[in-house]
């Protein structure tokens, strides 16, 4: 009963979240359009609408394996008469699960068709996946299938009335991730030319369900929860909609209530076997067709433009940055999965924009639409004066309004400096001479941190609270969490700092138990005491060997960024007693310390609700004790990456 209320709640909290977000997403929009511009805007304007908006709803698309799906397209007008204007124009597609009659914030960015796109020359396609609202087939996450949709698709887009052969693709979250599974399977030469993927993944399973080995069950439940809503509300609306005459499926409501429980067929026994410990708590075939990085080398080989938009808040946060590098790499012949280099050729058509922002966000009133049209204007109908020129990875760090460029990731302005755990709560830059130890009991669960509480559930609490002129999440003290737990606090910084980019925690540690979970949370501290929550991280013990071929280590052999195996085979025990090194990897972000304020790390065992260890680690885990070693021949330290501010365009 209380698992069935739990689920019963996660899907009760989208439905009032998504229909709260409606009004507010659209006037969010309107509002986009005379706010601040986008840093990569100033010297360029959207020209005003030509166009009327006309529709085709539910337009058949028969793939080559039988399966129909179904598309509305979206196209420009004659304003005079409303007849479809000639063109030839470019066509933007996107594909969606969550059903192209779904509110804001699921569809597209803003929800649904973008008229200010249309308004100036696109035509719009948008297609629900197979499997999911009027679309036939079964529904997966991604995989061979749902590429091969995307190739058929692209071509099919390419053709249409009116169309200029050439297509687009953009979209947020399962919209993002799509466009790169279709953009690495298309092939050179193909009709896709861009693409404006906002909140990618870049590896589903290291990104979002799990975190360093510890499985992120509520998120995945909640997503399931989300999918089986939608799959069962637009199919409905649908329905009605159309007198009740459902077109696209046959069987009236009946088919309706089938699709949702073809939805919990999939999402159901995914979290059950995490929970007990089978093998989609682990990294392995499961998650290859959820892990994009695996085909960004073809999206490089295939010439295909990509802008990336991520948030420091995001679900995807750690692999927006992973994407970007991963891209300008095999775009210029260096390996994929290695760090940039400072000065390193790089390719114009790769480009990163990041800032504080949850996965649903109004971008801070930035006029996200017209980037996308410069984007699309320049790729796809050669306009020249909407070329975006500079470094390609731009940013906004948390706690300040400027806008900083670059172009390589790691950046290279920022110096990657040891602050070590010393007695007292401190952090320092010298290592204390003198070992001493530091105890953590192992907690399942504690005080909520309202940031994480917020980044797992896509920040739909804090953009309806934002948009009726309240506070974010992340702005929240979260000096609760820090109750019984082990903090460390650096001394005040006495100028401007810049902290942006990967961040490592070295633990060496014993435990008497044979698994461990430890939980980092790095926040900003105000003179007043007031703790901002920046980024967190965390490690099952068990998942700590690393990959040498995906680490990122400085020359000196320190762990930059580290890269866990988590399969099945790699995974083995904490020795009892045994001196244990944990690499820890914090997500990374981009925050402005100013003078004055100092950063506090606070080491848990816990992320209440989020993290779920397997049923058999929980039993490993429970009454543990760990002792952390402070100074001495084998010190635990932070690594923090610290740049001047004015060392960046």
């Amino acid at each position: 009963m209380r698992r069935r209320s739990r689920r019963a709640g996660w899907a009760a909290a989208a439905v009032v979240a998504g229909a709260a977000a409606v009004a507010a997403l659209r006037s969010a929009a309107a509002r986009a359009r005379t706010s601040s511009p986008s840093p990569l805007l100033p010297q360029w304007s959207a020209g005003p609408a030509q166009y009327g908006v006309g529709v085709r709803r539910n337009v058949a698309v028969p793939m080559s394996d039988g399966v129909v799906l179904r598309a509305d397209i979206h196209y420009p007008t004659d304003r005079e008469t409303g007849s479809p204007a000639t063109g030839p124009f470019p066509v933007l597609l996107s594909l969606t699960p969550y059903g192209k009659l779904a509110p804001p914030p699921a569809a597209q960015i803003g929800g649904g068709p973008t008229p200010r796109l249309i308004r100036r020359g696109y035509i719009e396609v948008m297609v629900d996946v197979r499997g999911t609202g009027a679309s036939g087939g079964s529904f997966q996450m991604f995989g061979p299938e749902q590429a091969r949709d995307g190739v058929e698709l692209v071509t099919w887009a390419s053709t249409l009335p009116n169309a200029n052969g050439r297509v687009g693709m953009f979209g947020i979250s399962y919209l993002a991730i799509n466009q790169l599974f279709t953009a690495a399977a298309v092939g050179p030469d193909s009709p896709l030319k861009a693409i404006f993927p906002v909140m990618a993944a870049n590896d589903f399973y290291r990104d979002a369900a799990a975190m360093g080995g510890a499985p992120h069950l509520a998120t995945v439940r909640g997503y399931g929860a989300l999918y089986t809503m939608l799959n069962i509300i637009n199919p409905t609306l649908e329905f009605f909609t159309r007198g009740g005459h459902p077109r696209p499926r046959a069987g009236g409501l009946a088919a309706v209530r089938q699709r949702g429980r073809d939805q919990r067929g999939y999402f159901g026994p995914l979290v059950a076997e995490a929970r007990t410990g089978g093998d989609a708590a682990y990294d392995g075939p499961f998650w290859d067709s959820m892990r994009p990085e695996l085909v960004l080398p073809e999206i490089a080989a295939n010439k295909i433009a990509v802008f990336l938009v991520g948030g420091w808040h995001d679900a995807f946060q750690r692999g927006a940055p992973l994407n970007y590098a991963a891209l300008q790499n095999a775009c210029t012949g260096r390996a994929v999965h290695a760090p940039m280099q400072p000065g390193q050729p790089l390719a114009d058509r790769i480009r990163l924009m990041m800032g504080p922002w949850y996965h649903v966000s109004a971008f801070d009133g930035l006029r996200i639409q017209d980037l996308q049209l410069r984007w699309f204007d320049h790729w796809l109908k050669d306009d020249a004066a909407a070329e975006i020129s500079g470094p390609p990875f731009t940013f906004q760090a948390i706690g300040d309004s400027r806008w900083y460029h670059t172009r390589e990731y790691p950046i290279p302005e920022a110096t990657p400096t040891r602050f070590y755990l010393a007695p007292d709560g401190r952090l320092v830059t010298d290592a204390p001479a003198e070992q001493t130890l530091a105890a953590l009991r192992y907690r399942a669960r504690g005080p909520v941190s309202g940031r994480s509480l917020e980044q797992w559930t896509l920040g739909l609490n804090s953009f309806v609270t934002t948009q009726a002129g309240g506070r974010t999440r992340y702005d929240q003290d979260n000096r609760r969490l820090q109750r019984g737990a082990l903090t460390y606090t650096t001394a005040p910084f006495d100028a401007p700092t810049l902290l942006a980019g990967p961040i490592t925690l070295r633990v060496e540690a014993t435990a008497d138990t044979t698994e461990t979970l430890l939980v980092a949370h790095l926040d900003d501290v105000a003179p007043e005491g007031v703790s901002r929550p920046l980024t967190q991280g965390a490690l099952l013990g068990s998942h700590r060997a690393l990959d040498p071929e995906r680490t990122w280590y400085l020359p000196d052999g320190t762990v930059l960024r580290p890269y866990h195996i988590s399969t099945r085979s790699a995974v083995r025990s904490v020795e009892p007693g045994e001196l244990t090194g944990y690499d820890i990897e914090i997500f990374p972000t981009a925050a402005m310390i100013a003078p004055g304020h100092r950063l506090r790390l606070t080491v848990t065992t816990y992320d209440f609700p989020h993290l779920v260890p397997t049923a058999p680690a929980r039993r490993a885990l429970a009454g543990g004790t760990y002792r952390l070693h402070q100074g001495g021949p084998t010190p635990s330290f932070l690594l923090l990456p610290l740049a001047d501010p004015d060392t960046l365009d």
